[in-house]
């Protein structure tokens, strides 16, 4: 066995090869087909004192001790190392020597590089196939990988951002999780159980240099003002626009049913075939089969409210679309589209929203004030890459999946590049720490020894512009509001 390219660690501190044995008595599996398994046994040849440490007296021969360690995979299967240990006994106090092995943690009779490597595969793998692999259980590689998180929890630091972004995930069985993200640097600075204001002011309070954050970018959750006032003492919170038009989109959808609902199943196929996605359509976006729709539409006394909510939608839009610059100019246009609209009931859903304008009326003109167009659409985007880890790994605690997301390779090469991270520095190549590999959400690595390149990725892959997500911002579509929209559309038989 070259010592080169197997357990050199090993054999280099001390000990010498006796055999290597392969057996074929494990079950299969994906990882390991053929059923073998290796057993390498080696016997300590290293020095050994004479005296003892505690008393000083002489020691003497003591019974040896034999331990099965696991190790890394050789020639393609789980590996164990059988080491034989002399041992040595003091007859006055009782002391008991046996050699110490700084390559194997005995705690979990593993060797550190195999402990390193699991708690690395377990970002983007799961526990059944990495246990599979190497011929340990499953709850072993999940005890590597908890114990991996709360080493790095401790070791890493990452300095508050002045630009915060906040949003919430859903996650079956383990419910709502509020997301953080560094938005000036687009990395996820961290996850939090929970949406309550007692949670999230808890945890604000304990943030370091909480004076640094300046904007706070979030949805139109209330109990986010009382948190962030009391927390962030120089902080803005700026509603992101994206979801403010959302609920132009969801009135104007509500028209649509209205108007559908009176409308016979023939009349409805027969006058307009995707008309729900037509309507969505920016009018800048649109084909000219899209545009003749429209023409239809205010041309049929049925389908003109159609129309109608069509431009109220436009004209919300352009509110930011025309606006980039002036706070005063969108106010007045904001005014102008209030006055717009018509006093017909059907149309309520829009004085609705002009109501949670109002409501958030600070927040959301915030927008204009801030120093950069401010989006959560990285938020957006994380919120996705969590998705692929629960997925990954469903039913794993939020201690899991929180590790998963925020320890990826990317997400804290990212955070060094910035000047962000308060703790020791990421090794330019790994695998200290892992990277996700997932559907359309993958990392590159460079084989020739450069620096990874791990964070250039498209979150969007595999989604359709101006329907799953906005190809302006990179902000990704509410799933609640596609979920009821597709809903009425299937409700209605409109497509």
């Amino acid at each position: 066995m070259d010592k080169s390219t197997t357990i050199e660690d090993i054999l280099m501190s001390g000990f010498k090869l006796d055999n290597v044995l392969t057996f074929d008595d494990v079950p299969k599996n994906d990882q390991n087909r053929e059923g073998k398994r290796n057993e390498i046994q080696m016997t300590y040849i290293g020095e050994l004192p004479t005296v003892c440490p505690n008393c000083e007296q002489k020691l003497y021969a003591h019974t040896g001790k034999e331990i099965l360690v696991t190790d890394t995979t050789f020639v393609g299967y789980p590996t164990k190392l059988r080491l034989r240990f002399p041992r040595k006994r003091c007859k006055k106090c009782g002391y008991i020597y046996h050699p110490k092995v700084e390559a194997i943690d005995e705690n979990r009779y593993m060797t550190k590089r195999l402990v390193a490597k699991m708690a690395n595969l377990a970002i983007k793998h799961s526990f059944y196939d990495i246990a599979n692999e190497y011929g340990v259980t499953n709850n072993t590689v999940k005890n590597v990988f908890r114990q991996f998180i709360r080493e790095k929890e401790e070791e890493l630091r990452f300095q508050t951002p002045a630009f915060l972004g906040l949003d919430e995930i859903k996650i079956k069985k383990l419910g709502e999780i509020t997301v953080i993200t560094d938005l000036e640097h687009r990395t996820l600075y961290d996850m939090l159980e929970g949406r309550d204001q007692q949670s999230l002011t808890a945890y604000f309070s304990k943030m370091p240099n909480r004076e640094r954050v300046l904007w706070v970018c979030t949805d139109m959750y209330r109990p986010f003002e009382k948190s962030i006032k009391e927390s962030f003492p120089n902080a803005r919170w700026v509603i992101a626009h994206y979801h403010v038009v959302a609920y132009a989109n969801r009135a104007m959808d509500a028209i649509r049913i209205a108007v559908q609902a009176k409308m016979t199943r023939k009349e409805r196929v027969a006058t307009k075939k995707g008309l729900a996605y037509t309507l969505r359509t920016r009018l800048r976006d649109m084909t000219p089969d899209d545009a003749m729709k429209i023409k239809g539409c205010r041309e049929s006394e049925i389908l003109k409210p159609l129309a109608t909510a069509f431009d109220l939608k436009e004209d919300f839009f352009n509110i930011w679309d025309d606006n980039p610059t002036s706070i005063d100019n969108a106010k007045q246009a904001f005014a102008d589209w209030e006055k717009g609209i018509p006093t017909d009931d059907i149309y309520n859903d829009f004085r609705t929203l002009a109501k949670t304008v109002h409501n958030f009326y600070e927040q959301i003109f915030n927008y204009w004030i801030c120093p950069v167009a401010i989006t959560n659409g990285f938020t957006e985007c994380t919120n996705r890459i969590i998705r692929e880890n629960n997925i990954r790994g469903r039913g794993n605690s939020f201690e899991i999946l929180r590790g998963r997301t925020l320890f990826r390779y990317s997400n804290l090469e990212r955070i060094d590049k910035a000047g962000m991270l308060l703790g020791p520095p990421i090794p330019k190549k790994g695998p200290v720490f892992h990277y996700e590999e997932v559907k359309g959400i993958q990392d590159s690595v460079t084989e020739d020894g450069e620096d990874y390149d791990s964070h250039q990725y498209d979150p969007t892959i595999g989604l359709i512009p101006g329907v799953n997500f906005d190809p302006e911002t990179g902000e990704i579509f509410d799933e609640v509001i596609l979920d009821e929209w597709h809903e009425d559309i299937d409700n209605l038989g409109t497509d």
